[in-house]
């Protein structure tokens, strides 16, 4: 109960924080929307959807974390795209940033970093942001290190804390 009063009340300071962020994702890739966005609100982005995905899993509550990995490296993508937009070398389109920072991040926390080198490929239709991609699957999984986002995640339903609160409120037994 903590944890989802928690990212409620997260959500009413940031409300990008609630949702899936499949939305800012897609905002991201378009440079004019990106460039149109607060600057401060495309930095906090990714932080606010840790925090509210950790609220969240940490606490009990079922929730996937492919969906918010990808949310959140993407959304850092866009936001690293947008603090270096002013340099010649960045290139036009936040795109690819967006889609190596999802790569990266995923690749990261699920220590699966082959596999998504495949994604890449699949997603892009080319090679060419393939070594970009390894080079950020690479440095993100040093700095995650050990850690997976996988530790805290319920098997099932039937495993959460929530569960059985709302089931002893309801006068439900569990078998």
């Amino acid at each position: 109960a903590l944890g989802g009063l928690a990212v409620g009340l997260l959500g009413l300071a940031v409300p990008a924080a609630l949702g899936t962020g499949y939305g800012w994702v897609q905002l991201e890739m378009r440079a004019d929307r990106l460039l149109a966005a607060p600057l401060w609100l495309v930095l906090v982005i990714p932080l606010v959807k840790v925090l509210a995905t950790t609220l969240s899993i940490g606490s009990g509550g079922s929730g996937g974390v492919f969906g918010p990995g990808m949310v959140v490296g993407g959304c850092t993508g866009g936001a690293l795209w947008r603090v270096l937009a002013a340099l010649p070398w960045t290139g036009a389109s936040p795109a690819p940033y967006v889609i190596v920072g999802m790569i990266a991040c995923f690749g990261a926390i699920a220590h699966a970093p082959l596999g998504v080198m495949l994604m890449v490929a699949e997603m892009t239709g080319n090679l060419s942001l393939l070594a970009p991609a390894m080079i950020a699957v690479a440095i993100a999984t040093l700095v995650v290190g050990e850690r997976t986002i996988y530790v805290n995640q319920l098997e099932d339903r039937l495993e959460s804390r929530a569960l059985y609160a709302e089931q002893a409120r309801s006068g439900a037994r569990s078998e």
